[in-house]
C-alpha cells in the first residue's frame, strides 16, 4: 500500500486528504481519487509510484467531490480503467460507467479481493468501508481523521506527539461529522469495535487522516471514544 495525500487548512490543524494506491500483478489499484483542488500533484505523485503506468481500476468511497472529483482527468491521463462504486445509482452520481457494489459483497478488483462495508462512523448514507482481504488494511471514510499540526503532514498517526493526538481525533470529528453529537457513544463504539472483531485489520487507511497501524489502534479507540463522548455531551 502506498498512502498519496494532501492537506487542507483547518481550524486547529490540518487536514488530509488521502488516496491509497494498490499494486497487483495486473495493475495499481487506487482508492478513491482526491480532491480536484490537488489534482495535478495528486497526478504526479501517482505517476511517480507507478512508474508511469496510472491506475488499473478505482474504488470509490463514496461520490463527494473530494472523493470523486479527479475521476474524469484521471481517465483522461490513464485511459478508461475500471471504477467500483458503492452508490445506488452511478448515473445519477455521474458515474455511468462505474461497476455498482453493494454493502457486505466480496468484489474480485484486478484480481485482487475487497469485501464492502457498512461505515458506522460516516458523513453520508452511500459511504462504505473497503476491507483489502489480501493485506487486511481497512480503508475507512470518512471518520477516523486526525487533525495534525503544520510539519507532520507525513506521519502515521502513530508516530505522532501524544499530547496532541487526542485533541487531533476530536477536533476532526467535531469539525467534520457534526452528526456525532446526536450520537450513542456506547452504541456508536460497540458498532465500531465490532467490525474489528469480524475483520483484523494490520492496517486503518482513513481518507481524511494518517495511517493507524494496528498496534496503534486500541490507542487510538480509546482517543475516539473519549472524542465522542467529550462532542455528545456538549
Amino acid at each position: 500500500m502506498t498512502w498519496v495525500h494532501e492537506c487542507f487548512p483547518e481550524v486547529n490543524g490540518h487536514l488530509h486528504v488521502s488516496v491509497y494506491l494498490i499494486e497487483t500483478p495486473q495493475g495499481h489499484i487506487l482508492i478513491d481519487s482526491g480532491s480536484f483542488y490537488h489534482r495535478d500533484s495528486l497526478a504526479d505523485r501517482i505517476n511517480h509510484a507507478t512508474r508511469g503506468q496510472g491506475i488499473g481500476a478505482l474504488i470509490l468511497s463514496h461520490s463527494d467531490y473530494p472523493h470523486s472529483g479527479n475521476i474524469p482527468s484521471f481517465r483522461t491521463e490513464w485511459g478508461d480503467f475500471e471504477i467500483v462504486a458503492s452508490c445506488a445509482d452511478p448515473e445519477i452520481q455521474g458515474l455511468p460507467y462505474a461497476r455498482r457494489v453493494r454493502i457486505g459483497e466480496t468484489v474480485d478488483v484486478l484480481g485482487r479481493r475487497f469485501t464492502i462495508l457498512d461505515p458506522p462512523l460516516a458523513d453520508r448514507s452511500h459511504t462504505t468501508w473497503v476491507f483489502d482481504e489480501e493485506s487486511s488494511v481497512l480503508f475507512v471514510a470518512d471518520g477516523f481523521g486526525t487533525l495534525h499540526q503544520p510539519g507532520e503532514c507525513h506521519t502515521a498517526w502513530g508516530e505522532l506527539p501524544t499530547e496532541g493526538r487526542g485533541n487531533g481525533v476530536t477536533d476532526f470529528h467535531e469539525q467534520t461529522l457534526p452528526w456525532v453529537r446526536y450520537a450513542d457513544p456506547d452504541r456508536l463504539m460497540d458498532s465500531l469495535r465490532a467490525i474489528f472483531d469480524r475483520h483484523e485489520a494490520s492496517w486503518v487507511a482513513p481518507i481524511h487522516g494518517p495511517p493507524i497501524a494496528a498496534r496503534d489502534l486500541g490507542v487510538y479507540l480509546d482517543n475516539l471514544d473519549h472524542a465522542v463522548r467529550n462532542i455528545s455531551s456538549k
